[in-house]
C-alpha cells in the first residue's frame, strides 16, 4: 500500500448536505499534499454512496453493517487509510486554503506531537471552544441543567472550557474536540484507535488521554483555523426534553463509562517529560 501524506476520514450518519459542503471546501482548498478522502457510512440506505459516485468520485466509500457509533465507524476508516497522518474529521467543517498543509508542516516539525487540532470558529467568526481540561464529575450535569447557572458551577464550566486560556496561542491541552484531529499514524497505532464502547461522546476525550498516556503530546494550534457548523444536539430544548432525548442518554452512558474507566487515575499530561502540573503549556 503506497503512503499518502494525509488520510481524511469522515463519518456520515445524518448530514448529507454538510458532507457535500465539506467535500466542496476540500476541492476549493486544493491541498498541495497527497491525500485521500474516506467516507464511512453509518446509514448506507440513505443514498450517500450514489451522491459520492455522482459528485465526488475521488472519495473512497465504505459502509457499516449497522450504526455502531462514531468511534466504531471511524476505526473502520482508519483500517482502510494509507496516510502518514490521519485527519479525524467531522462532516460539518469548512477547510480553508493552506489549512492542511500548515497542520502537516507543524507535525513534521514536532515529532513529539501525536495530535494537533486547529482553532475552530463558528460561522459568524467567533471562537468555538474546542480545547478543554478534563471533566470534573459533575460537568455534564452542570452543562445540561439549571445547576449550571450557579456561581460555583459556572466557575467549573469555565475551567473545563479553558475560558482563562489564551486561545490565540499554540499550547498543550488535555484534550481536543474530535471534530478535527490531525493525528500521527505511528502514534495512533501505539495509543490505539477509538474505544468503540463509546457509541457517541467522550470518545475524543478518551483518545486524547490515551495519546498522553502513550507519551505523545496533544496540541491546540490556532495559527490554523477552520469553520465548524456545530450545534450541541443533546442540549436542545427544555430540561425534560433533554433528559428524554436519546442523545442525552448516550451522553450519560458515555460519561459513566469514561469516569469508571479512569477512576482514581491522575492527569497523564503531568507525567510527561518537561511538563509541569499547570493548566496549559504555551508553545513559543
Amino acid at each position: 500500500m503506497s503512503l499518502v501524506d494525509v488520510s481524511i476520514i469522515i463519518v456520515h450518519t445524518f448530514e448529507q448536505r454538510l458532507v457535500r459542503q465539506t467535500l466542496r471546501s476540500l476541492r476549493r482548498a486544493a491541498p498541495q499534499l497527497s491525500y485521500e478522502v474516506i467516507i464511512v457510512d453509518n446509514r448506507p440506505f440513505t443514498g450517500m454512496h450514489e451522491i459520492l459516485k455522482s459528485e465526488f468520485p475521488e472519495a473512497r466509500y465504505t459502509a457499516m453493517p449497522s450504526n455502531r457509533g462514531f468511534g466504531s465507524a471511524m476505526n473502520a476508516g482508519i483500517k482502510l487509510a494509507s496516510g502518514k497522518y490521519i485527519l479525524i474529521f467531522n462532516p460539518d467543517i469548512v477547510v480553508g486554503v493552506g489549512s492542511l498543509e500548515a497542520l502537516f508542516a507543524y507535525m513534521e516539525a514536532n515529532p513529539a506531537v501525536g495530535i494537533v487540532g486547529p482553532r475552530l470558529n463558528n460561522p459568524d467568526g467567533s471562537l468555538q471552544h474546542s480545547c478543554y481540561r478534563y471533566h470534573e464529575l459533575l460537568i455534564p450535569a452542570y452543562r445540561r441543567t439549571p445547576l449550571g447557572r450557579l456561581p460555583f458551577a459556572k466557575r467549573a464550566i469555565n475551567n473545563f472550557l479553558m475560558v482563562d486560556a489564551n486561545h490565540d496561542a499554540t499550547q498543550e491541552v488535555d484534550w481536543l474536540m474530535g471534530s478535527a484531529l490531525f493525528t500521527r499514524r505511528t502514534a495512533l497505532d501505539q495509543a490505539g484507535p477509538f474505544d468503540d464502547r463509546f457509541f457517541m461522546y467522550f470518545e475524543d476525550t478518551d483518545l486524547c488521554r490515551r495519546f498522553w498516556q502513550a507519551g505523545f503530546k496533544v496540541i491546540y494550534h490556532p495559527a490554523v483555523s477552520m469553520v465548524h457548523y456545530h450545534r450541541r444536539a443533546s442540549s436542545d430544548g427544555s430540561l425534560l426534553r433533554q433528559l428524554l432525548a436519546p442523545l442525552t442518554r448516550e451522553h450519560i452512558k458515555s460519561a459513566l463509562r469514561y469516569f469508571l474507566k479512569y477512576r482514581g487515575q491522575s492527569n497523564p499530561r503531568y507525567g510527561q517529560p518537561g511538563i509541569s502540573s499547570v493548566s496549559s503549556t504555551i508553545i513559543s
